[in-house]
Protein backbone atom coordinates (compact mmCIF):
# COMPACT_ATOMS: atom_id res chain seq x y z
CA UNK A 1 0.00 0.00 0.00
CA UNK A 2 1.31 3.45 -0.91
CA UNK A 3 2.32 5.73 1.96
CA UNK A 4 -0.31 8.36 1.01
CA UNK A 5 -3.12 5.80 0.98
CA UNK A 6 -1.89 4.31 4.26
CA UNK A 7 -1.91 7.74 5.92
CA UNK A 8 -5.47 8.41 4.70
CA UNK A 9 -6.60 4.99 5.89
CA UNK A 10 -5.01 5.49 9.31
CA UNK A 11 -6.57 8.95 9.70
CA UNK A 12 -10.08 7.81 8.71
CA UNK A 13 -10.06 4.79 10.96
CA UNK A 14 -8.59 6.69 13.92
CA UNK A 15 -11.30 9.35 13.65
CA UNK A 16 -13.94 6.63 13.53
CA UNK A 17 -12.45 4.90 16.59
CA UNK A 18 -12.30 8.20 18.49
CA UNK A 19 -15.93 8.98 17.68
CA UNK A 20 -17.11 5.52 18.74
CA UNK A 21 -15.01 5.47 21.91
CA UNK A 22 -16.14 8.90 23.06
CA UNK A 23 -19.80 8.00 22.60
CA UNK A 24 -19.62 5.09 25.04
CA UNK A 25 -19.32 7.57 27.91
CA UNK A 26 -20.52 10.90 26.59
CA UNK A 27 -24.09 10.18 27.73
CA UNK A 28 -23.06 9.49 31.34
CA UNK A 29 -23.13 13.09 32.67
CA UNK A 30 -26.46 13.77 30.93
CA UNK A 31 -28.20 10.54 31.93
CA UNK A 32 -30.44 12.16 34.55
CA UNK A 33 -31.18 15.12 32.26
CA UNK A 34 -32.27 12.76 29.50
CA UNK A 35 -34.40 10.48 31.68
CA UNK A 36 -36.05 13.48 33.37
CA UNK A 37 -36.87 15.02 29.99
CA UNK A 38 -38.76 11.82 29.14
CA UNK A 39 -40.24 11.62 32.67
CA UNK A 40 -38.99 8.07 33.26
CA UNK A 41 -37.58 6.57 36.46
CA UNK A 42 -33.87 6.03 37.09
CA UNK A 43 -34.18 2.25 36.69
CA UNK A 44 -35.82 2.68 33.28
CA UNK A 45 -33.41 5.46 32.34
CA UNK A 46 -30.39 3.16 32.74
CA UNK A 47 -31.55 1.38 29.61
CA UNK A 48 -30.01 4.17 27.52
CA UNK A 49 -26.62 2.73 28.61
CA UNK A 50 -27.57 -0.92 29.05
CA UNK A 51 -29.21 -1.29 25.64
CA UNK A 52 -26.26 0.36 23.89
CA UNK A 53 -23.83 -2.05 25.60
CA UNK A 54 -25.96 -5.10 24.80
CA UNK A 55 -26.51 -4.28 21.12
CA UNK A 56 -22.86 -3.26 20.67
CA UNK A 57 -21.65 -6.57 22.11
CA UNK A 58 -24.05 -8.59 19.95
CA UNK A 59 -23.30 -6.69 16.75
CA UNK A 60 -19.49 -6.79 16.95
CA UNK A 61 -18.86 -10.42 15.94
CA UNK A 62 -21.71 -10.44 13.40
CA UNK A 63 -20.87 -7.19 11.61
CA UNK A 64 -17.15 -8.00 11.71
CA UNK A 65 -17.78 -11.32 10.01
CA UNK A 66 -19.71 -9.51 7.32
CA UNK A 67 -16.58 -7.40 6.74
CA UNK A 68 -14.53 -10.52 5.99
CA UNK A 69 -17.13 -11.49 3.39
CA UNK A 70 -18.25 -8.23 1.77
CA UNK A 71 -15.17 -6.09 2.24
CA UNK A 72 -13.76 -3.95 5.01
CA UNK A 73 -14.39 -0.61 3.28
CA UNK A 74 -18.07 -1.36 2.58
CA UNK A 75 -18.84 -2.61 6.07
CA UNK A 76 -16.84 0.16 7.75
CA UNK A 77 -18.80 2.72 5.74
CA UNK A 78 -21.99 0.90 6.72
CA UNK A 79 -20.93 1.15 10.36
CA UNK A 80 -20.15 4.87 10.10
CA UNK A 81 -23.39 5.61 8.22
CA UNK A 82 -25.47 3.60 10.72
CA UNK A 83 -23.76 5.26 13.66
CA UNK A 84 -24.35 8.69 12.12
CA UNK A 85 -28.02 7.90 11.48
CA UNK A 86 -28.48 6.65 15.03
CA UNK A 87 -26.81 9.79 16.37
CA UNK A 88 -29.11 11.99 14.29
CA UNK A 89 -32.20 10.17 15.57
CA UNK A 90 -30.95 10.36 19.17
CA UNK A 91 -30.60 14.11 18.80
CA UNK A 92 -34.04 14.45 17.23
CA UNK A 93 -35.49 12.55 20.22
CA UNK A 94 -34.63 15.61 22.33
CA UNK A 95 -37.37 17.49 20.46
CA UNK A 96 -39.64 14.80 19.04
CA UNK A 97 -40.62 11.29 20.10
CA UNK A 98 -40.69 9.42 23.39
CA UNK A 99 -38.21 7.34 25.34
CA UNK A 100 -38.92 4.29 23.17
CA UNK A 101 -37.91 6.26 20.07
CA UNK A 102 -34.70 7.34 21.84
CA UNK A 103 -33.85 3.74 22.82
CA UNK A 104 -34.41 2.55 19.24
CA UNK A 105 -32.03 5.28 18.05
CA UNK A 106 -29.44 4.20 20.62
CA UNK A 107 -29.72 0.62 19.33
CA UNK A 108 -29.06 1.83 15.77
CA UNK A 109 -26.03 3.73 17.08
CA UNK A 110 -24.70 0.59 18.77
CA UNK A 111 -25.06 -1.50 15.60
CA UNK A 112 -22.95 1.07 13.78
CA UNK A 113 -20.34 1.15 16.55
CA UNK A 114 -20.04 -2.64 16.31
CA UNK A 115 -18.87 -2.20 12.73
CA UNK A 116 -16.30 0.51 13.44
CA UNK A 117 -13.76 -0.43 16.11
CA UNK A 118 -13.00 -4.14 15.35
CA UNK A 119 -12.77 -3.48 11.60
CA UNK A 120 -10.54 -0.43 12.11
CA UNK A 121 -8.18 -2.40 14.35
CA UNK A 122 -7.94 -5.29 11.91
CA UNK A 123 -7.43 -3.18 8.77
CA UNK A 124 -4.84 -0.91 10.41
CA UNK A 125 -2.95 -3.89 11.80
CA UNK A 126 -2.89 -5.71 8.46
CA UNK A 127 -2.04 -2.61 6.42
CA UNK A 128 1.34 -2.03 8.06
CA UNK A 129 4.44 -4.22 7.83
CA UNK A 130 4.73 -6.55 10.79
CA UNK A 131 7.76 -4.70 12.13
CA UNK A 132 5.64 -1.48 12.26
CA UNK A 133 2.33 -3.07 13.24
CA UNK A 134 2.81 -2.47 16.95
CA UNK A 135 3.41 1.26 16.43
CA UNK A 136 0.24 1.58 14.34
CA UNK A 137 -1.84 -0.34 16.87
CA UNK A 138 -0.32 1.77 19.63
CA UNK A 139 -1.85 4.84 18.02
CA UNK A 140 -5.17 3.02 17.88
CA UNK A 141 -4.90 2.19 21.58
CA UNK A 142 -4.09 5.80 22.43
CA UNK A 143 -7.08 7.13 20.53
CA UNK A 144 -9.46 4.50 21.92
CA UNK A 145 -8.27 4.93 25.51
CA UNK A 146 -8.38 8.72 25.41
CA UNK A 147 -11.82 8.65 23.77
CA UNK A 148 -13.21 6.34 26.45
CA UNK A 149 -11.82 8.43 29.28
CA UNK A 150 -12.70 11.86 27.88
CA UNK A 151 -16.25 10.93 26.85
CA UNK A 152 -17.89 12.00 30.15
CA UNK A 153 -15.80 15.19 30.31
CA UNK A 154 -16.75 16.18 26.76
CA UNK A 155 -20.37 15.39 27.55
CA UNK A 156 -20.32 17.79 30.50
CA UNK A 157 -18.74 20.49 28.33
CA UNK A 158 -21.38 20.15 25.58
CA UNK A 159 -24.19 20.30 28.14
CA UNK A 160 -22.65 23.43 29.69
CA UNK A 161 -22.44 25.13 26.27
CA UNK A 162 -25.73 23.95 24.73
CA UNK A 163 -27.78 24.02 27.94
CA UNK A 164 -29.42 21.23 29.92
CA UNK A 165 -32.56 21.37 27.76
CA UNK A 166 -30.56 20.74 24.57
CA UNK A 167 -28.83 17.45 25.36
CA UNK A 168 -29.46 16.39 21.76
CA UNK A 169 -26.21 18.13 20.78
CA UNK A 170 -24.37 15.27 22.48
CA UNK A 171 -25.45 13.24 19.43
CA UNK A 172 -25.73 15.87 16.69
CA UNK A 173 -21.99 16.44 16.93
CA UNK A 174 -21.41 12.96 15.45
CA UNK A 175 -23.36 13.66 12.26
CA UNK A 176 -20.92 15.99 10.41
CA UNK A 177 -17.99 13.82 11.52
CA UNK A 178 -19.70 10.72 10.11
CA UNK A 179 -20.44 12.48 6.81
CA UNK A 180 -16.81 13.60 6.48
CA UNK A 181 -15.52 10.07 7.12
CA UNK A 182 -17.93 8.66 4.54
CA UNK A 183 -16.85 11.20 1.93
CA UNK A 184 -13.13 10.49 2.30
CA UNK A 185 -13.69 6.71 2.67
CA UNK A 186 -14.79 6.59 -0.97
CA UNK A 187 -11.10 6.78 -1.89
CA UNK A 188 -10.24 3.61 0.04
CA UNK A 189 -9.81 0.20 -1.57
CA UNK A 190 -12.41 -2.43 -0.65
CA UNK A 191 -10.33 -5.42 0.49
CA UNK A 192 -11.92 -8.60 1.81
CA UNK A 193 -11.16 -12.20 2.66
CA UNK A 194 -10.74 -14.35 -0.48
CA UNK A 195 -13.00 -17.19 0.65
CA UNK A 196 -16.68 -16.87 -0.26
CA UNK A 197 -18.63 -19.29 1.93
CA UNK A 198 -22.32 -19.34 2.89
CA UNK A 199 -23.35 -16.72 5.44
CA UNK A 200 -23.88 -18.26 8.89
CA UNK A 201 -27.35 -16.80 9.50
CA UNK A 202 -28.37 -19.46 12.06
CA UNK A 203 -25.15 -18.92 13.97
CA UNK A 204 -25.71 -15.15 13.97
CA UNK A 205 -29.20 -15.53 15.47
CA UNK A 206 -28.12 -18.05 18.13
CA UNK A 207 -25.01 -16.06 19.01
CA UNK A 208 -27.11 -12.91 19.42
CA UNK A 209 -29.33 -14.81 21.88
CA UNK A 210 -26.34 -16.16 23.82
CA UNK A 211 -24.58 -12.79 24.14
CA UNK A 212 -27.75 -10.80 24.80
CA UNK A 213 -29.03 -13.12 27.55
CA UNK A 214 -25.63 -13.36 29.26
CA UNK A 215 -24.93 -9.62 29.13
CA UNK A 216 -28.39 -8.73 30.43
CA UNK A 217 -28.14 -11.21 33.31
CA UNK A 218 -24.68 -10.01 34.31
CA UNK A 219 -25.76 -6.37 34.14
CA UNK A 220 -28.49 -7.07 36.74
CA UNK A 221 -26.51 -9.46 38.94
CA UNK A 222 -25.42 -8.21 42.37
CA UNK A 223 -22.27 -10.13 43.27
CA UNK A 224 -22.40 -8.97 46.92
CA UNK A 225 -25.85 -10.51 47.33
CA UNK A 226 -25.37 -13.31 44.86
CA UNK A 227 -27.82 -15.82 46.35
CA UNK A 228 -30.67 -13.30 46.50
CA UNK A 229 -29.79 -11.55 43.25
CA UNK A 230 -29.66 -14.70 41.15
CA UNK A 231 -33.29 -15.40 42.08
CA UNK A 232 -34.37 -12.13 40.48
CA UNK A 233 -36.62 -12.32 37.43
CA UNK A 234 -34.12 -10.04 35.70
CA UNK A 235 -31.32 -12.58 36.20
CA UNK A 236 -32.14 -16.30 36.39
CA UNK A 237 -34.43 -16.59 33.32
CA UNK A 238 -31.70 -15.06 31.18
CA UNK A 239 -29.02 -17.29 32.68
CA UNK A 240 -31.25 -20.27 31.82
CA UNK A 241 -31.61 -18.99 28.25
CA UNK A 242 -27.82 -18.61 28.09
CA UNK A 243 -27.32 -22.16 29.43
CA UNK A 244 -29.75 -23.63 26.88
CA UNK A 245 -28.46 -21.69 23.88
CA UNK A 246 -24.73 -22.16 24.54
CA UNK A 247 -24.50 -25.86 23.57
CA UNK A 248 -26.77 -25.14 20.59
CA UNK A 249 -24.42 -22.35 19.53
CA UNK A 250 -21.37 -24.62 19.87
CA UNK A 251 -23.01 -27.27 17.68
CA UNK A 252 -24.19 -24.77 15.07
CA UNK A 253 -20.78 -23.07 14.85
CA UNK A 254 -18.95 -26.40 14.64
CA UNK A 255 -20.84 -27.46 11.53
CA UNK A 256 -20.94 -24.02 9.89
CA UNK A 257 -18.63 -23.60 6.90
CA UNK A 258 -17.87 -19.99 7.86
CA UNK A 259 -18.89 -19.57 11.54
CA UNK A 260 -19.69 -16.18 13.03
CA UNK A 261 -17.89 -17.20 16.25
CA UNK A 262 -15.08 -19.64 15.59
CA UNK A 263 -15.03 -22.25 18.35
CA UNK A 264 -11.43 -23.11 17.54
CA UNK A 265 -10.40 -19.82 19.17
CA UNK A 266 -11.30 -21.31 22.54
CA UNK A 267 -9.29 -24.47 21.81
CA UNK A 268 -6.08 -22.67 20.88
CA UNK A 269 -3.99 -22.07 24.03
CA UNK A 270 -2.61 -18.72 22.91
CA UNK A 271 -5.95 -17.34 21.73
CA UNK A 272 -7.75 -18.60 24.83
CA UNK A 273 -5.25 -16.78 27.04
CA UNK A 274 -5.73 -13.60 25.00
CA UNK A 275 -9.50 -13.85 25.46
CA UNK A 276 -9.18 -14.40 29.22
CA UNK A 277 -6.80 -11.45 29.56
CA UNK A 278 -9.24 -9.32 27.54
CA UNK A 279 -11.99 -10.25 29.98
CA UNK A 280 -9.76 -9.25 32.92
CA UNK A 281 -8.96 -5.90 31.28
CA UNK A 282 -12.71 -5.28 30.97
CA UNK A 283 -13.40 -6.15 34.61
CA UNK A 284 -10.63 -3.82 35.76
CA UNK A 285 -12.01 -0.86 33.81
CA UNK A 286 -14.43 0.13 36.58
CA UNK A 287 -11.54 1.15 38.85
CA UNK A 288 -10.84 3.86 36.29
CA UNK A 289 -14.50 4.88 36.01
CA UNK A 290 -14.74 5.59 39.75
CA UNK A 291 -11.74 7.96 39.78
CA UNK A 292 -13.87 11.18 39.73
CA UNK A 293 -16.04 10.19 42.71
CA UNK A 294 -13.04 8.83 44.59
CA UNK A 295 -11.08 12.05 44.04
CA UNK A 296 -14.01 14.18 45.16
CA UNK A 297 -14.24 12.26 48.42
CA UNK A 298 -10.49 12.29 49.10
CA UNK A 299 -9.97 15.97 48.23
CA UNK A 300 -13.38 17.15 49.51
CA UNK A 301 -14.47 18.56 46.18
CA UNK A 302 -18.07 19.33 45.28
CA UNK A 303 -19.90 16.70 43.22
CA UNK A 304 -19.07 16.83 39.53
CA UNK A 305 -15.78 18.68 39.90
CA UNK A 306 -13.67 15.53 39.99
CA UNK A 307 -13.87 15.29 36.23
CA UNK A 308 -10.59 17.13 35.70
CA UNK A 309 -8.80 14.21 37.39
CA UNK A 310 -10.05 12.06 34.52
CA UNK A 311 -8.22 14.41 32.15
CA UNK A 312 -4.99 13.62 33.98
CA UNK A 313 -5.76 9.93 33.60
CA UNK A 314 -6.24 10.45 29.87
CA UNK A 315 -2.94 12.34 29.57
CA UNK A 316 -0.92 9.50 31.10
CA UNK A 317 -2.86 6.93 29.07
CA UNK A 318 -2.10 8.98 25.96
CA UNK A 319 1.60 8.84 26.81
CA UNK A 320 1.82 5.10 27.33
CA UNK A 321 -0.49 3.92 24.51
CA UNK A 322 1.71 5.00 21.55
CA UNK A 323 4.80 3.98 23.53
CA UNK A 324 3.27 0.52 23.92
CA UNK A 325 3.21 0.12 20.15
CA UNK A 326 6.90 0.92 19.79
CA UNK A 327 7.75 -1.44 22.66
CA UNK A 328 5.76 -4.22 21.00
CA UNK A 329 7.87 -3.87 17.86
CA UNK A 330 11.04 -4.21 19.96
CA UNK A 331 10.12 -6.37 22.95
CA UNK A 332 6.90 -8.16 22.04
CA UNK A 333 3.27 -7.93 23.18
CA UNK A 334 3.69 -10.12 26.28
CA UNK A 335 6.28 -7.70 27.67
CA UNK A 336 3.99 -4.71 27.11
CA UNK A 337 0.99 -6.41 28.70
CA UNK A 338 3.05 -7.33 31.76
CA UNK A 339 4.24 -3.72 32.12
CA UNK A 340 0.66 -2.49 31.78
CA UNK A 341 -0.71 -4.78 34.44
CA UNK A 342 2.22 -3.92 36.73
CA UNK A 343 1.46 -0.20 36.45
CA UNK A 344 -2.25 -0.87 37.00
CA UNK A 345 -1.47 -3.02 40.03
CA UNK A 346 0.81 -0.33 41.46
CA UNK A 347 -1.72 2.43 40.79
CA UNK A 348 -4.74 0.68 42.28
CA UNK A 349 -2.86 -0.43 45.41
CA UNK A 350 -1.42 3.07 45.84
CA UNK A 351 -4.91 4.57 45.67
CA UNK A 352 -6.30 1.91 47.99
CA UNK A 353 -3.60 1.95 50.67
CA UNK A 354 -1.80 5.32 50.43
CA UNK A 355 -4.14 7.93 48.94
CA UNK A 356 -6.98 7.05 51.33
CA UNK A 357 -4.59 7.82 54.21
CA UNK A 358 -2.69 10.87 52.94
CA UNK A 359 -5.77 12.60 51.48
CA UNK A 360 -3.90 15.07 49.28
CA UNK A 361 -3.66 15.92 45.59
CA UNK A 362 -0.13 14.60 45.18
CA UNK A 363 -1.13 11.11 46.28
CA UNK A 364 -4.16 11.19 43.97
CA UNK A 365 -1.94 12.28 41.08
CA UNK A 366 0.59 9.49 41.66
CA UNK A 367 -2.08 6.80 41.80
CA UNK A 368 -3.95 8.15 38.78
CA UNK A 369 -0.71 8.50 36.80
CA UNK A 370 0.21 4.87 37.44
CA UNK A 371 -3.30 3.71 36.51
CA UNK A 372 -3.29 5.83 33.35
CA UNK A 373 0.02 4.37 32.24
CA UNK A 374 -1.37 0.88 32.91
CA UNK A 375 -4.53 1.53 30.87
CA UNK A 376 -2.49 2.84 27.95
CA UNK A 377 -0.24 -0.20 27.90
CA UNK A 378 -3.00 -2.83 28.22
CA UNK A 379 -6.09 -1.38 26.54
CA UNK A 380 -5.48 -1.69 22.83
CA UNK A 381 -2.21 -2.43 21.07
CA UNK A 382 -0.92 -5.64 22.71
CA UNK A 383 -4.22 -7.53 22.65
CA UNK A 384 -5.01 -6.53 19.07
CA UNK A 385 -1.45 -7.42 18.06
CA UNK A 386 -1.66 -10.86 19.68
CA UNK A 387 -4.96 -11.59 17.94
CA UNK A 388 -3.55 -10.64 14.53
CA UNK A 389 -0.53 -12.85 15.23
CA UNK A 390 -2.67 -15.83 16.23
CA UNK A 391 -5.58 -15.98 13.76
CA UNK A 392 -5.36 -16.29 9.96
CA UNK A 393 -5.36 -12.95 8.14
CA UNK A 394 -8.75 -13.61 6.56
CA UNK A 395 -10.23 -13.98 10.06
CA UNK A 396 -8.60 -10.86 11.52
CA UNK A 397 -11.80 -8.84 12.05
CA UNK A 398 -13.61 -11.85 13.52
CA UNK A 399 -10.72 -12.53 15.88
CA UNK A 400 -10.55 -8.94 17.11
CA UNK A 401 -14.32 -8.80 17.46
CA UNK A 402 -14.25 -11.94 19.63
CA UNK A 403 -11.53 -10.40 21.80
CA UNK A 404 -13.54 -7.15 22.08
CA UNK A 405 -16.63 -9.17 23.00
CA UNK A 406 -14.81 -10.82 25.91
CA UNK A 407 -13.65 -7.40 27.10
CA UNK A 408 -17.24 -6.10 26.87
CA UNK A 409 -18.48 -8.99 29.01
CA UNK A 410 -15.86 -8.05 31.59
CA UNK A 411 -17.01 -4.43 31.50
CA UNK A 412 -20.63 -5.53 32.04
CA UNK A 413 -19.67 -7.47 35.19
CA UNK A 414 -17.47 -4.72 36.57
CA UNK A 415 -20.10 -2.19 37.82
CA UNK A 416 -21.98 -4.77 39.92
CA UNK A 417 -18.71 -6.06 41.33
CA UNK A 418 -16.94 -2.78 42.07
CA UNK A 419 -19.86 -0.68 43.31
CA UNK A 420 -20.65 -3.42 45.82
CA UNK A 421 -17.67 -2.32 47.89
CA UNK A 422 -19.02 1.24 48.06
CA UNK A 423 -22.51 0.07 48.98
CA UNK A 424 -21.15 -2.28 51.67
CA UNK A 425 -19.18 0.56 53.28
CA UNK A 426 -22.15 2.95 53.10
CA UNK A 427 -24.18 0.62 55.34
CA UNK A 428 -22.01 1.73 58.27
CA UNK A 429 -22.50 5.40 57.50
CA UNK A 430 -25.76 6.18 59.31
CA UNK A 431 -24.86 4.32 62.57
CA UNK A 432 -21.47 6.03 62.76
CA UNK A 433 -22.93 9.45 62.06
CA UNK A 434 -25.56 8.88 64.75
CA UNK A 435 -22.76 8.05 67.18
CA UNK A 436 -21.22 11.43 66.43
CA UNK A 437 -24.53 13.18 67.08
CA UNK A 438 -25.19 11.30 70.30
CA UNK A 439 -22.05 12.80 71.87
CA UNK A 440 -23.52 16.29 71.44
CA UNK A 441 -26.97 15.57 72.85
CA UNK A 442 -27.90 17.34 76.11
CA UNK A 443 -27.73 15.03 79.14
CA UNK A 444 -30.82 12.90 79.52
CA UNK A 445 -32.02 13.53 75.97
CA UNK A 446 -31.83 11.08 73.07
CA UNK A 447 -32.80 11.19 69.44
CA UNK A 448 -36.11 9.52 68.52
CA UNK A 449 -36.02 6.57 66.17
CA UNK A 450 -38.35 8.41 63.85
CA UNK A 451 -40.12 5.30 62.55
CA UNK A 452 -40.93 5.39 58.87
CA UNK A 453 -40.69 9.18 58.81
CA UNK A 454 -37.18 8.91 60.21
CA UNK A 455 -36.24 6.44 57.51
CA UNK A 456 -37.55 8.83 54.88
CA UNK A 457 -35.56 11.66 56.42
CA UNK A 458 -32.31 9.73 56.24
CA UNK A 459 -32.87 8.75 52.60
CA UNK A 460 -31.50 12.17 51.72
CA UNK A 461 -28.10 10.98 52.90
CA UNK A 462 -27.92 8.59 49.93
CA UNK A 463 -27.37 11.50 47.57
CA UNK A 464 -25.08 13.48 49.90
CA UNK A 465 -21.36 13.89 49.25
CA UNK A 466 -18.42 14.91 51.41
CA UNK A 467 -19.21 18.62 50.91
CA UNK A 468 -22.93 18.38 51.73
CA UNK A 469 -23.14 15.60 54.33
CA UNK A 470 -23.01 17.90 57.38
CA UNK A 471 -25.97 20.00 56.23
CA UNK A 472 -27.88 16.92 55.01
CA UNK A 473 -27.39 15.19 58.35
CA UNK A 474 -28.53 18.25 60.32
CA UNK A 475 -31.66 18.53 58.18
CA UNK A 476 -32.39 14.83 58.65
CA UNK A 477 -32.08 15.12 62.45
CA UNK A 478 -34.17 18.29 62.54
CA UNK A 479 -37.00 16.59 60.67
CA UNK A 480 -37.47 13.86 63.31
CA UNK A 481 -37.21 15.83 66.57
CA UNK A 482 -40.06 17.80 68.19
CA UNK A 483 -40.22 21.49 67.32
CA UNK A 484 -39.82 22.43 70.97
CA UNK A 485 -36.29 20.98 71.25
CA UNK A 486 -35.19 21.57 67.65
CA UNK A 487 -33.29 24.83 68.34
CA UNK A 488 -31.47 23.21 71.28
CA UNK A 489 -30.39 20.20 69.19
CA UNK A 490 -29.35 22.29 66.21
CA UNK A 491 -27.22 24.47 68.48
CA UNK A 492 -25.62 21.40 70.02
CA UNK A 493 -24.74 19.74 66.72
CA UNK A 494 -23.57 22.79 64.71
CA UNK A 495 -19.98 22.49 66.05
CA UNK A 496 -19.90 18.87 64.85
CA UNK A 497 -19.84 19.69 61.12
CA UNK A 498 -16.13 18.95 60.83
CA UNK A 499 -16.46 15.63 62.68
CA UNK A 500 -19.44 14.63 60.51
CA UNK A 501 -17.47 15.36 57.34
CA UNK A 502 -14.45 13.43 58.67
CA UNK A 503 -16.63 10.42 59.51
CA UNK A 504 -18.32 10.43 56.11
CA UNK A 505 -15.00 10.69 54.30
CA UNK A 506 -13.48 7.89 56.39
CA UNK A 507 -16.40 5.50 55.86
CA UNK A 508 -16.59 6.09 52.11
CA UNK A 509 -12.81 5.83 51.73
CA UNK A 510 -13.02 2.39 53.32
CA UNK A 511 -15.28 1.31 50.46
CA UNK A 512 -13.05 2.91 47.83
CA UNK A 513 -9.97 1.37 49.42
CA UNK A 514 -11.49 -2.12 49.28
CA UNK A 515 -12.59 -1.50 45.69
CA UNK A 516 -9.11 -0.51 44.53
CA UNK A 517 -7.51 -3.39 46.41
CA UNK A 518 -9.89 -5.72 44.54
CA UNK A 519 -8.95 -4.00 41.28
CA UNK A 520 -5.30 -4.61 42.19
CA UNK A 521 -5.96 -8.31 42.69
CA UNK A 522 -7.63 -8.42 39.27
CA UNK A 523 -4.58 -6.67 37.75
CA UNK A 524 -2.29 -9.21 39.44
CA UNK A 525 -4.28 -12.04 37.83
CA UNK A 526 -3.86 -10.32 34.47
CA UNK A 527 -0.12 -9.93 35.06
CA UNK A 528 0.35 -13.61 35.88
CA UNK A 529 -1.71 -14.76 32.89
CA UNK A 530 0.10 -12.42 30.50
CA UNK A 531 3.38 -14.10 31.44
CA UNK A 532 1.96 -17.39 30.11
CA UNK A 533 1.48 -15.94 26.62
CA UNK A 534 3.86 -16.86 23.82
CA UNK A 535 6.01 -13.88 22.95
CA UNK A 536 6.56 -13.87 19.18
CA UNK A 537 8.95 -10.96 19.09
CA UNK A 538 9.39 -9.19 15.79
CA UNK A 539 12.76 -7.60 15.12
CA UNK A 540 12.66 -4.22 13.44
Amino acid sequence: MKQQNRTLLLALFLIGILMGAIDTGIVTPARELIQNSFDVTRSIGTWMLTLYTLVYAVSMPIVSKMADRFGYKKVYMFGIATFGLGSLLCGIANFYGGFGFFLAARAIQAIGAGGIIPIANAVIGNSFPEEKRGTALGMVGAIYGIGNILGPTLGSFIIDVAGSNHWGWLFFINVPISLAILLFSLKLENTKAPAQKPVDLVGAVVLAGVIGSLMYALTNLDFFHFGQSIKSIDVYPYLLIFAVLTPIMIYVEKIAKDPILNIKYFKDRQMLLVLIVSFIVGVGMMGMVFVPQFSENVLRLKAGSGGYIVTLLAIFSGISAPLSGKLIDKKGARFVLAIGFFFTLAGTLFLGFVTTQLLNFTSVLIGVALMGLGVGFTMGAPLNYLVLQTVPKEESTSGIATMSLMRSIGVSISPSLMIGFIVAAAKDLQPKLMEVFSTAMPQGMSLPSGGSSGSDAFKALQSADVTTIAESMKNAISSIVPDAVKPMIVKAVDPLSGKITDTFQEVMNTGYSNMYIAAGIIALAGLLLSLLLKNKQVKA
